[in-house]
């Protein structure tokens, strides 16, 4: 294109040194994840996941690791990436100064088309066995679909998860918060040789105290669900909101 047009080929700007961030004398915060993806005969397909980017907010998630450490009967599986478009989302990418309407010029310079979103899809990495895949919290990813090599017989894939909170911002942790688990509390106070001489009666008035404000699996497992449904609205919000604002030329 730079011979039809008389235009120097474009020479992108090198960084003169890299940028190094020391964590000497930090305590690091991980947040993990265990996720499998179970295939059978009756179930052979794994449909994909959805564009996002880990976290809420409060997390302070900079960084994620993913280590695929097991799988077995699957097709070939990828994890696509898709950043934000380097224009500023919150104008519809008006920023870069134009005259109205020169959507032409736009495609030829950026590869941006009218109400197409603000982002650009850079590739995938195949995820096999034993691979881990480190990248920052910038990229919005995504799984794509895959399903069973041999259709007659069971197939899955597990990950374990790391994400990285700011390792100079300190969030509320398990150091923070007593465990929760009911059982915990009330297997702790029956070893307590002081308590096993007590009537039944002080006992049930005790362990009722001590668990007031413990929570029992099943307490657990709505909040789970609170929990998931938040992030599903999150997500939802960040990719149109951020992600995948539509590009557009109006002054107004």
């Amino acid at each position: 294109m730079a011979g039809d047009s008389g235009a120097n080929p474009f020479a992108p700007q090198l960084l003169a040194e890299r940028i190094h961030v020391r964590l000497s004398g930090h305590t690091l915060q991980i947040i993990t994840k265990l996720a499998n993806v179970e295939l059978t005969p009756e179930n052979p397909k794994y449909p994909g996941g959805s564009w996002h980017i880990e976290g809420m907010e409060n997390e302070k998630i900079v960084a994620t690791g993913i280590y695929y450490y097991a799988s077995e009967n699957i097709t070939e599986s990828r994890l696509a990436f898709s950043p934000r478009s380097g224009l500023r989302a919150d104008d519809g990418g008006r920023g870069v100064i134009h005259q109205q309407w020169d959507y032409k010029g736009y495609a030829a310079a950026f590869g941006l088309y009218i109400a197409e979103p603000l982002n650009q899809e850079i590739g995938s990495i195949v995820t096999t066995e034993d691979k881990c895949l480190v990248f920052p919290n910038i990229y919005q990813h995504c799984v794509a679909p895959f399903g069973l090599a041999d259709p007659t017989k069971p197939g899955f894939r597990k990950i374990l998860c790391f994400f990285l909170v700011d390792p100079f911002t300190k969030i509320a942790s398990t150091s923070d918060v007593p465990a929760q688990q009911t059982e915990w509390f009330v297997n702790a106070l029956e070893e307590a040789q002081a308590l096993q001489r007590l009537p039944q009666e002080l006992w049930d008035i005790i362990v009722g105290y001590a668990i007031e404000d413990m929570m029992s699996v099943e307490e657990a497992k709505k909040e789970r669900e609170k929990l998931m449904k938040e992030r599903s609205n999150m997500v939802h919000d960040q990719s149109t909101i951020v992600f995948e604002t539509s590009f557009n030329m109006c002054e107004h």
